[in-house]
């Protein structure tokens, strides 16, 4: 026996409502609607729903049993309308962005660019630093290499692979050598961002950190590649980053059978399916690292 959905939901309505003229009143149809598809209800049923009498409405034992299911059903309904109002709404309000500087300078440019000319209602704060930061709390959406939050309220979407190398100038490689393996840069300069004292090496098949040291500590990536570019010592960068300077022979690769890859992510704590300005983030995102980060 098939039941009718918009009797399920009608009885759920009465439930609630607690009567025909309130139900009539809330699912915005006459006392009459509702009374006819109660009596259509409780015919594909075969028993009564409802104890009516002139001074009262009460359900049957039955009634009440099914009441509780259209009222999972009613629920269902509802977030599916939201779900598809929320994929249909233009972006709008304020779009908090966060990224790394070594990523953001480079990919974020196309993607605000294009976001800010799609979407006029749609306001846009990016806030680039080497510290993650909180999605709950302090943006909306983020770029990040790894590092994913292990928490059911995060959710991440894939964009791409970058390649982390190192470098050095050839000044610098011509002065002190040219390291041979990963244990080897535990004697040269290395410069440090922020507080990362730890570099990641790939050996044979899986990735290690290593610990390495150095009298130089900054925090910005850019600040980093260019004392490498005039000598002060290694650098670790992701290629997508060094690149120009490597065109240019400012920079020589280094260790390249020990670079690793990393995937990077839009991450976002905003629920699934994303509100509408994080899904329009995500969308441009994808195409603007796939071309930063063929690899």
């Amino acid at each position: 026996m098939a039941l009718d959905p918009q009797g399920m939901l009608l009885l759920a309505a009465l439930a609630e409502t607690g009567g025909v003229r309130k139900a009539a009143t809330a699912l915005r149809v006459p006392r009459s609607t509702v009374s006819r598809r109660l009596a259509q209800l409780e015919a594909e049923i075969g028993a009564p729903l409802v104890v009516r009498t002139a001074r009262r409405f009460a359900l049957t034992d039955l009634g009440t049993a099914l009441a509780a299911r259209a009222a999972e059903l009613a629920a269902v309904i509802s977030d599916t309308e939201d779900l598809v109002r929320r994929s249909k709404a233009e972006p709008s309000g304020t779009l908090r962005i966060a990224a790394a500087p070594v990523l953001g300078e480079d990919v974020l440019p196309e993607i605000l660019s294009e976001l800010a000319r799609r979407h006029p209602r749609l306001t846009i704060d990016a806030r680039l630093s080497v510290e993650y930061v909180d999605l709950r709390r302090d943006a909306d959406v983020a770029l990040r290499a790894s590092g994913l939050d292990d928490a059911s309220d995060v959710f991440a979407t894939r964009l791409g692979t970058s390649v982390t190398g190192f470098y050095a100038s050839p000044d610098y490689l011509k002065a002190h050598g040219t390291p041979q393996t990963p244990a080897d840069l535990a004697s040269h300069a290395c410069i440090l961002v922020s507080a990362r004292t730890k570099w990641k090496v790939r050996m044979g098949t899986r990735d290690e950190m290593i610990d390495v040291a150095g009298r130089v500590r900054v925090d910005s990536f850019r600040l980093a590649r260019s004392l490498a570019v005039r000598g002060t010592g290694v650098v670790s960068s992701a290629l997508v980053f060094a690149r120009p300077f490597l065109d240019a022979g400012e920079l020589v690769p280094i260790l390249e059978k020990h670079w690793t890859k990393t995937p990077i992510y839009a991450v976002h704590a905003g629920g699934m399916p994303p509100p509408p300005k994080i899904r329009a983030f995500i969308e441009l995102a994808k195409s603007a690292v796939a071309r930063a980060l063929p690899g």
